[in-house]
């Protein structure tokens, strides 16, 4: 293949990437967990332990309804956790903004990045963070949401 064509190629390759890259357009509104999976201690490559919770078992796993998350346009966000009953659990907030494809939120002065990737209805956030809250973001957290 000539240089020109794997120019083009290239080209339409970036074009057809970019066609479908509205992440704030997808990402607004309620979304709740369907499975997620964190690597302990990954950064350096090796991992320690994985805490895994696979596509409908997050009730049995974790004993709470999926967390409902809401992003709204004025960027901010709300998660609320329940109890299986229904009763609430907690709530958090913060502030939400995407930047290309990562989508930054920041909670109670901390602000954890993510790589959102649009799935057709369900998006997948993955990044590093301090799950094992050892004071290092070391852990990476892969979790699949759907848009309701």
């Amino acid at each position: 293949m000539g240089q020109r064509s794997m120019l083009m190629g290239l080209l339409a390759i970036l074009v057809a990437g970019c066609a479908d890259n509205n992440y704030e357009e997808h990402l607004l509104g309620e979304w709740y967990n369907e499975s997620v999976r964190v690597d302990i201690d990954a950064l350096d490559g090796e991992v320690d332990s994985v805490f895994s919770v696979p596509a409908g078992k997050w009730e049995e796993i974790l004993q709470i309804q999926p967390i409902l998350t809401t992003y709204k346009k004025d960027g901010t966000y709300e998660s609320i956790y329940r109890e299986l009953d229904g009763s609430l659990l907690q709530k958090s907030s913060g502030e939400w903004m995407m930047r290309g494809d990562s989508l930054f939120l920041t909670s109670q002065g901390m602000t954890t990045g993510y790589h959102f990737e649009w799935q057709e209805g369900k998006g997948e956030f993955r990044g590093y963070l301090d799950w094992d809250s050892d004071g290092i973001a070391d852990d990476f957290y892969s979790g699949i949401q759907i848009k309701k």
